[in-house]
Formats: C-alpha cells, structure tokens, sequence
C-alpha cells in the first residue's frame, strides 16, 4: 500500500493524537499508513488548520511529559534509581517541556 500524498485532516489528527500522547514525529510517521516526514511537513505548511493542530499537540506532550516526571520520582523513592540518574532524566524532561511548551514551562 502506497502512503498517503493527498492532504487529509482526519489522518493528521490521528497523527497529532499520537504526538499529543508522548511519540515521536518522525517515529509515528514511519508507519506505512501515515505520509512520510517530507509530505507532512508540505501539509502543515500549506494548511493553517494542521498546523494549528500540531502546535497544540506539541503542548499537549510537553503537560504529558509531567507524568513521566512522576514516574522518575517514584522510581527514585524506590531506590530503582539513583538521585543523579533521576536528575539527568528530570533535567532533561523539563527541557523538552520548556521546549514543545514555553509559555507554560520555560
């Protein structure tokens, strides 16, 4: 099967969904059922609705993103990890956060 060259907003909403959940661009989009990284890319700059949609995928990772600082901390109080492990982790967390998200986390 052939991907997807024609713009459809459904299928970039599922594409924005998955994004919204914590994946990668580039990952999700390697599924054969989504366009590749370049046709994507042609649609969100052509079409202001998805590019809309994206920029609020991407905020919502970045509130996503919370959880797994959680779930660091969590293994940290386990002893699962050690403090300067969860550090690396929880920096870099809020790096991506302030980056998808900075009017909120930077």
């Amino acid at each position: 099967m052939a991907r997807p060259s024609e713009y459809d907003f459904k299928l970039c909403k599922l594409i924005c969904d998955e994004l919204a959940d914590g994946d990668n661009i580039k990952s999700i989009l390697k599924e054969s059922k989504y366009p590749d990284w370049s046709t994507f890319r042609r649609w969100k700059n052509e079409n202001e609705e998805l590019r809309t949609l994206y920029v609020n995928s991407q905020q919502d990772k970045a509130i996503a993103l919370e959880s797994e600082i959680d779930d660091t901390i969590s293994l940290l109080k386990e002893g699962t990890l050690e403090a300067s492990e969860a550090n690396v982790i929880i920096q870099t967390l809020k790096w991506k956060m302030a980056k998808f998200y900075p009017k909120v986390f930077s």
